[in-house]
């Protein structure tokens, strides 16, 4: 990693460097890339992917209507409506 390629890459991130930075950016990015190559070697040949990080799997339940359909009673108690809808006063005209 060279200093044109790191500042090519401040650029492209909009960031300032001074020179201070620099040099360390530089050595950060060169650790970071030869971490990455190490991984590289890492055998996960027998692994499954992951679905997610967490080693916890969704509860599932059965999907059964629990709910009674009362759509009757609600309409009965209203002040107005007709079989289907409350009817409300227009309050725009």
């Amino acid at each position: 990693m060279d200093k044109k390629t790191v500042a090519n890459i401040a650029h492209l991130s909009r960031l300032k460097l001074n020179n201070e930075n620099e040099d360390r950016i530089t050595s950060d990015l060169e650790n970071i890339i030869k971490f990455v190559d190490q991984l590289n070697d890492v055998n996960v040949e027998d692994i499954a992917p992951l679905t997610s990080p967490l080693e916890k799997t969704a509860k599932t339940r059965s999907d059964e209507v629990t709910a009674r359909n009362r759509k009757d009673v609600f309409l009965d108690r209203a002040p107005k409506s007709n079989e289907d809808y409350f009817l409300v006063p227009r309050v725009v005209e």
